[in-house]
């Protein structure tokens, strides 16, 4: 975990100043490169070789080519080992790795990387800046390219402070307004922000600094090693979460009793391996907590378990939200966020399931999505305009998931399964969302892999971990594993059994009774919250007063107490976007 940002004009002071804003991303070292076209800023978290000769900026001997990082490079020793036959190296880090491979194949260094990553790679020669972005969208990255300027960043408000400081305009996007009150978060590659853009999962961006000019994002195909065997499957997976281990500083795991987890758990037991674990336990949900429980005894794990309450919201509810920068109806954030302090106080480094349910259909509605696979309409139909166009009524939601499967009209029983808004939402809304679907092409069983996943877990996990200043990891969204996957289709659902393929792979590491259960995750009950928090309520008074101040539009809300009741978490969206302009431009 880092952070990075740059600045194509020779501010240092004002990159600083805005780099500053997620400091907290890289607390070990700050370092900084400029000359006359650019500038580049970096926040180191000493993972890999901590000694000061790995800091940032890093640079080939001639200091032709700059890199700024942000990840890990999981097969760097293996790509050093064919690069040093070419290249002296100085240093064990994977950042020096990335500058050789590079010098050695250009933007093609893709076809050879492994890892997690937000890549910032300027080119003296050709004075030019490339921007990368790892094949899942695990690491951030942010960028602006408009009247001749150009600034990249971790974090959103890394680029809202330098537009600050030169008053330019932060302009909020209307379709991005759009696609949050539907979905719950904004989809890569729009932003809160019209003029700001996320680097898409799998695309890097060319920055021509001469001319001022910058190219579309290019896609990129990420390199995998193919297997098709359920044997070679499996010992894939114990490879890769290996893989994960690398690092010079103490290693831990988030612990739920999940099957994510528990897998991972399970193959690092299997090569006694027994790392710190950090569970948390939402007092309501006794059966998730019997079960993490008797695995973790299962495992012999090193076990810290954390209950969490209103009184745990409250404790840390300003804490993440003087920070957050970009809008999400996610509530899980908080426990997350709590159990990554607490691990911060003894660990730097934490594997976390991210990805099991996505790739591996782990929800009730993967089972709809895969039956009505075939079945891509991205129109909105005369029975969506029903639904919007009938008065709000008990049992509204549930018959109208019902008829959507009745109808074989996957993405309307998606976006009403999944939308913090439901029947508060509207058919334009929806409309600019099922565009979105269509642009990507996207199949309803890959809704949550491809929007889903990268937007709003992947996107929490970075942010809980990063404001704590310790790495997450994701071992089950390995490049490898996650592209072979596909090659198990048909057995992923098995039986009609939630994430079956993974499960008949973990009852080679744990007793069936303790892999066939259930699993209600971090949700919390925020009806509850609302009632019984210092915060929430009072906060959300605010957030309607201010963005209607603002004129931006929200669904409607005639009565506070009715919308807690039934739209908890479009309360709570309402909230987070308040917050994140709040801090974007305070």
């Amino acid at each position: 975990m880092c952070g990075i940002i740059g600045l194509n004009e020779n501010k240092l002071d004002i990159l600083k100043s805005a780099g500053d804003n997620f400091k907290y991303r890289g607390p070990d070292a700050y370092g900084v490169f400029n000359d006359n076209l650019m500038s580049l800023g970096h926040y180191r978290l000493s993972i890999l070789d901590p000694d000061i000769r790995s800091n940032q900026p890093m640079a080939d001997k001639m200091g032709t080519i700059q890199v700024v990082f942000n990840g890990e490079i999981y097969n760097f020793k293996a790509l050093k080992n064919k690069l040093e036959k070419k290249y002296s190296f100085t240093t064990t880090s994977d950042t020096e790795v990335l500058i050789y491979a590079y010098k050695e194949w250009g933007v093609k260094m893709t076809d050879y990387i492994q890892g997690m990553f937000a890549v910032a790679v300027y080119d003296l020669n050709q004075a030019k800046l490339f921007l990368f972005r790892d094949h899942a969208g695990i690491k951030p990255l942010y960028y602006y390219a408009e009247d001749e300027l150009f600034i990249f960043s971790s974090e959103l408000k890394g680029i809202t402070s330098i537009l600050k400081e030169k008053k330019l305009a932060l302009n909020i996007d209307p379709k991005s307004m759009d696609l949050y009150f539907t979905l719950g978060y904004i989809p890569s590659p729009n932003t809160l922000y019209v003029s700001i853009k996320k680097v898409p999962k799998s695309s890097f961006v060319e920055y021509d600094l001469s001319h001022q000019k910058i190219k579309e994002p290019v896609k990129y195909e990420p390199f995998f090693n193919k297997v098709f065997k359920v044997e070679a499957y499996e010992k894939l997976l114990e490879r890769k979460v290996l893989d994960h281990l690398i690092s010079d500083v103490p290693v831990g795991i988030f612990f739920s009793g999940g099957t994510d987890s528990s897998l991972i758990a399970s193959i690092l037991h299997k090569h006694n391996i027994n790392l710190e674990a950090f569970s948390i336990k939402i007092n309501y949900k006794t059966e998730d907590v019997k079960y993490f429980e008797k695995i973790s005894q299962h495992l012999n794990l090193k076990s810290h378990v954390f209950s969490f309450d209103v009184s745990e919201l409250d404790e840390v509810y300003e804490e993440i939200m003087t920070k957050i920068d970009e809008p999400t109806y996610d509530n899980s954030i908080f426990p997350t966020y709590f159990v990554s302090k607490k691990a911060a106080e003894k660990v730097k480094v934490v594997l976390s399931g991210e990805g099991g349910d996505e790739y591996f259909y782990g929800y009730p509605r993967s089972l709809v999505l895969f039956n009505l696979n075939k079945y891509a309409d991205y129109s909105i139909t005369i029975w969506d305009r029903l639904f919007f166009f009938l008065p709000s009524f008990k049992a509204k939601n549930h018959l109208f998931l019902k008829l959507f499967v009745f109808l074989k009209q996957p993405f309307s029983y998606y976006l009403l399964s999944m939308s913090p808004a439901r029947d508060a939402g509207s058919i334009g809304r929806w409309k600019q969302v099922k565009e979105e679907f269509y642009r990507r092409r996207v199949k309803p069983v890959e809704l949550d892999q491809e929007f889903y996943l990268e937007n709003d877990l992947l996107r929490k996990t970075d942010l809980a971990t990063s404001y704590v200043s310790i790495e997450g990891r994701v071992p089950l969204l390995d490049v490898d594993i996650i592209n072979n996957a596909e090659n198990f289709e048909t057995q992923k659902l098995a039986g009609g059994v939630l994430k079956s393929f993974l499960k008949k792979i973990l009852t080679n590491y744990l007793p069936s009774d303790l892999v066939y259960r259930s699993k209600s995750g971090f949700g919390l009950d925020m009806v509850f919250l609302f009632k019984e928090s210092k915060y929430l309520r009072a906060d959300l008074i605010t957030s309607l007063d201010f963005l209607a101040r603002r004129g931006v539009e929200v669904p409607k809300i005639k009565s506070l107490d009715k919308a807690i009741n039934k739209y908890p978490h479009l309360c709570f969206s309402i909230i987070a976007l308040y917050r994140a302009i709040y801090n974007n431009e305070k």
